[in-house]
């Protein structure tokens, strides 16, 4: 499945590194991050100390470490002192003396440390980690196994980027009665800004490679006066199947915020006329005298024969929180949380059929969401069971930042619950961890380090998501779900897949995020 991809893999020899009987299982993954990560041309060298690729990002180059020690592979047997000794005797007996001295002075210094170490056994969760016993992995697999649970990294290994769980898309199969609706979302900070310089290209080659269903801005920032002009460039370049484009604008403050809503028409697909669909912007009565929710251009319904979409960009509270109190304050005259959660819930019961929420919701609920969480020493299992507000020790700034505030990321899953919404990302990768949906461009090193946040969400009805299960769950447990599981993949829609797109070139600041649908399959 490499298409145009190649992927060149070579220093497979018996004294560099010995493949185990799950060749198959290794080369599938390999194909996958092969064609990910490189570029078209790109071609990877590996072997067991190091990886190059002039084309491969930074979080690319580390996936591809991280792959190269896993359990897939077995380390390199490392020289023994008899084999130095042979290849030279001269250094190795030099090496061994070196050795022995070093050996005899840490003694020495434990001995003297003894009392000192006798008075105070308690000690701080920090230091507990750093004098942990060694594990006895090989340095490479512990490296990699400490990455996959998400364990405080040693300051040699902050040097490299974050690393990256796996999330391995899923395929959604045709049938004759059912076919793949794919939903995706961008936030384009500019759609102007974007069309007028090389980013337009990304954006062309994002829609030509996923080739979405529903492809919907936010933050295009655009005026009302604006729209037939920037609408017209979008037709000019992008496939021409893309045949109807909604928009929704503020009218409170000029070019700021905005939502679009792209459709492609496919007559033997999930949308055959895309035009007939009926289209709201904003929350109805529901915004009325809310000036956030009815006047800045946050939120646009499609009302599709299986679900509805909602496409929004939820405000954000503001550098200095100013907007804290609407966002999360339940008690207040007008709060967005709950107000958009009985949107959705009213707009499921009115209906009569579930609701898929997409956008950037400004919001980062969870410990694996939030780059600053991953140096805590107990991150990320024993972070998430403590409260909210108690984990941000040593997180001061984080503390009071948009987005990431304990107020906010308490309020989240109240708006989940409320709306009867699931975190279809989560509901997969429950434990993935470095998979972001936003980088900062106040620093030059957010990016390349993969130091980000995760803001833009794909939530759906629960009914839409039964049938998702944890990846890498359990034989025992897929025997015991299986009747469940077979039951729920017969109801219609349903979630089969939600992704980040973070290792793309991206467009903006923002990743793309998205779902894949399986719909009841119509024609015109």
């Amino acid at each position: 499945g490499l298409g145009s991809k190649r992927c060149v893999l070579d220093h497979f020899c018996v004294h560099k590194i010995q493949l185990k009987s799950t060749t198959t299982a290794l080369f599938s993954r390999f194909a996958y991050i092969a064609f990910n990560c490189c570029e078209q041309s790109s071609v990877f060298r590996l072997n067991s100390t190091f990886i190059r690729a002039p084309s491969l990002t930074g979080i690319a180059r580390a996936r591809l470490q991280q792959l190269a020690d896993s359990t897939f592979l077995m380390a390199p047997k490392k020289k023994t002192v008899k084999d130095a000794a042979e290849a030279s005797p001269a250094k190795a007996k030099a090496d061994a003396k070196g050795k022995a001295k070093a050996k005899a002075k840490g003694k020495a210094k434990a001995k003297g440390k003894a009392s000192a170490g006798e008075a105070d056994d308690k000690e701080t969760p920090a230091k507990t980690a750093a004098s942990a016993p060694t594990s006895t992995s090989s340095p490479a697999q512990e490296n990699n196994h400490q990455q996959q649970r998400g364990t405080k990294r040693s300051a040699q290994d902050k040097k490299s980027p974050l690393p990256r769980s796996l999330t391995p898309r899923q395929l959604v199969s045709e049938e004759s009665e059912t076919c793949p609706m794919k939903i995706m979302s961008l936030n384009v900070a500019s759609l102007r800004s974007v069309l007028n310089s090389d980013k337009a290209a990304k954006l062309l080659h994002l829609i030509e490679r996923e080739k979405p269903d529903v492809f919907c801005l936010n933050e295009h920032k655009l005026k009302e006066e604006d729209i037939e002009e920037i609408e017209q460039k979008l037709r000019e370049q992008f496939p021409q199947e893309y045949t109807t484009y909604h928009w929704t604008c503020s009218t409170a403050k000029k070019g700021y915020s905005g939502v679009t809503v792209i459709l492609k028409a496919s007559k033997d697909g999930p949308i055959p006329s895309p035009e007939s669909l009926t289209v709201t912007k904003g929350m109805g009565k529901l915004g009325e005298g809310d000036p956030i929710a009815s006047e800045e251009g946050r939120l646009i319904t499609v009302e599709f024969p299986d679900f509805s979409l909602v496409s929004v960009y939820v405000p954000n509270s503001g550098s200095d929180l100013k907007r804290l109190p609407y966002r999360t304050d339940r008690t207040a005259e007008h709060c967005w949380d709950a107000k958009f959660a009985k949107y959705v819930r009213q707009l499921e019961e009115s209906r009569k059929k579930p609701v898929v929420v997409i956008g950037d919701l400004n919001c980062c609920w969870k410990v694996q969401d939030i780059w600053n969480m991953y140096e805590r020493p107990d991150f990320p299992d024993g972070l998430a069971e403590k409260p909210i507000a108690d984990q941000y020790t040593g997180l001061t700034a984080a503390k009071k930042s948009a987005g990431l505030t304990p107020e906010e990321r308490e309020s989240f899953p109240k708006m989940l619950e409320e709306a009867g919404l699931v975190d279809t990302f989560r509901a997969i990768h429950p434990d993935a961890t470095g998979v972001f949906s936003y980088y900062s461009m106040r620093f030059a090193t957010c990016r390349p380090m993969n130091k980000g946040l995760r803001l833009d969400y794909v939530l759906a009805s629960s009914s839409m998501c039964s049938q998702l299960r944890p990846e890498g769950k359990s034989a025992e447990e897929e025997k015991t779900t299986k009747k469940e599981s077979e039951s729920s993949k017969q109801s219609l829609p349903r979630i089969q897949d939600s992704f980040i797109l973070d290792e793309d070139d991206l467009v903006a600041d923002h990743a793309a995020v998205g779902c894949s649908i399986v719909v009841k399959r119509r024609s015109d």
